[in-house]
């Protein structure tokens, strides 16, 4: 597991429920998609190369079937 992985999966908890983009060690909580149009362009300023990873962290008792 990388170490950027690593990082974000030991901050999950904090941002269940919520769409989230991430990259190396931060994590940016979107709530439509201006917000998510701003911090795609922030985070690609800011960290010029990486791919921010965009998802959706459920809530514990969410099951997919």
């Amino acid at each position: 597991m990388s170490q950027e992985f690593g990082n974000f999966m030991s901050k999950v908890e904090k941002y269940r429920g919520r769409h989230v983009v991430a990259v190396e060690d931060e994590i940016v909580v979107v709530k439509d998609e201006k917000g998510l149009k701003d911090a795609l362009k922030r985070l690609a300023e800011k960290y010029p190369g990486r791919i921010p990873l965009i998802t959706f962290i459920p809530e514990e008792e969410v099951m997919i079937l």
